[in-house]
């Protein structure tokens, strides 16, 4: 069970900085309605907004879900529309209401922007929630997608452990690029596939104590997992498999630069809008491609080894 301070959240003067801008993407009634039936209240209490905000609050609590909740509307993908507002038309932007809302360390990748502005977002809520919960002598706090109330003078420090992609982290991935492909944003799922691809390939790499240099170069880090793994084609291989080798390398190819010229991350002029059937197609090849170097890397010496010491 999750800790009763977060009934704190139903207080409607909470919710507002849950549902209206300049905070927060704003929710219709429909919106909040499908949010309920998202969280398990498909019909959500209430004859306003706010009462309706906190109705879906009471009953996620219920379950123990407020973490998942929270986690869910302060993802980049629910904040888009303000953050998208506030990169590409600033000084019109209504986060500029809210003072000293201004962010100097964007970097002009517009993939890690987005990540920096929800962050910030996220952060400067909870700095207005928590002005509220002082009369309550407690205070809200995240980090990552772990959320929790606790007392406001407990001196909190917070660890993120590396979270190491396994079938558990593809399959979340996977569920949430099934999730933007419903919303029909195809491209984050470029973004989504490529940047897997190349986390896995980091993670093959540092496994294995190779180091290189964190260069958004994919086709060098593949080499180098080819190399470190010993999937370098030759002539005791069975020659279909070296033919399957060489495409998925053209795969791989092909996903890096989607996403250099088709995807969130970045303004092209070359740009090429995909549709539905490719954005699936793109996001289960990714899938696959990972999971099969990751299964490699699982029967190379290192990963044996370990297991072996394991015990």
């Amino acid at each position: 069970m999750e800790s009763e301070n977060f009934e704190l959240l139903e207080n409607t003067d909470v919710t507002t900085f849950l549902i209206d801008r300049p905070w927060i993407t704003y929710r219709s009634n429909a919106d909040l309605d499908s949010l309920g039936a998202r969280f398990g209240s498909p019909n959500p209490e209430g004859s306003n907004r706010l009462l309706k905000m906190s109705s879906i609050i009471k009953t996620t609590h219920a379950k123990s879900r407020t973490e998942s909740l929270l986690s869910f509307i302060f993802s980049p993908a629910e904040l888009r529309p303000v953050i998208t507002e506030y990169l590409t038309e600033r000084q019109f932007s209504q986060l500029n209401n809210i003072d000293d809302f201004i962010l100097d360390r964007l970097t002009g990748d517009n993939s890690k922007d987005i990540l920096i502005v929800a962050q910030a977002i996220k952060q400067r809520v909870i700095k207005e929630i928590n002005s509220i919960l002082l009369y309550s002598n407690v205070k809200l706090i995240s980090s990552d997608n772990s959320w929790d109330i606790v007392p406001e003078d407990e001196e909190i420090t917070i660890t993120v452990p590396i979270q190491r992609i396994n079938e558990g982290y593809i399959s979340n991935l996977l569920t949430q690029g099934l999730n933007d492909l419903e919303d029909g944003d195809f491209d984050s799922i470029v973004t989504k596939s490529r940047t897997l691809i190349e986390e896995v390939f980091l993670q093959i790499l540092a496994d294995n104590d190779v180091e290189c240099k964190r260069n958004g170069n994919i086709n060098q880090y593949r080499n180098l997992v080819v190399e470190k793994l010993g999937m370098r084609p030759s002539q005791e291989w069975n020659p279909r498999i070296t033919k399957m080798i060489g495409h998925l390398n053209g795969i791989t190819d092909l996903i890096a630069e989607m996403r250099n010229k088709d995807s969130d991350a970045h303004a092209s002029s070359e740009r090429v809008k995909i549709q539905a059937a490719e954005a699936e197609l793109l996001l289960n090849t990714s899938v696959s491609l990972a999971t099969y170097y990751l299964r490699i890397n699982d029967r190379h010496p290192w990963c044996q080894t370990k297991k072996t010491n394991k015990g």
